[in-house]
């Protein structure tokens, strides 16, 4: 199972990705680009969200959390997961 959440801009040391009980979590913080200490600025239309985030995403039952990496690339976070050996398709020979 191949997983790609868009984060530009994001501080890969921000970022945690962590499974439970077949639940992925992503959560990490977005710091501000606005300068915050100029009054006389002012926001007409902001596109990127600043603050923290949390996502979740289920995952199916066959996935084995032990085998999980994380890799994140020019604003772009690929979480890569493998199945239970268990539950990799297995050839029957018909006799």
């Amino acid at each position: 199972m191949e997983i790609y959440a868009f984060a530009p801009g994001l501080d890969p040391k921000t970022l945690d990705v962590s499974i439970e009980r077949g639940v992925l979590m992503l959560s990490g913080e977005r710091a501000s680009d606005l300068p915050a200490d100029d009054s006389d600025a002012s926001v007409h239309i902001n596109e990127r969200f600043s603050g923290r985030f949390r996502r979740a995403v289920s995952l199916s039952d066959d996935v084995d959390p032990n085998r999980v990496t994380a890799n994140y690339s020019d604003g772009v976070l690929h979480i890569s997961i493998r199945r239970r050996e268990s539950s990799q398709p297995r050839r029957i020979e018909v006799q």
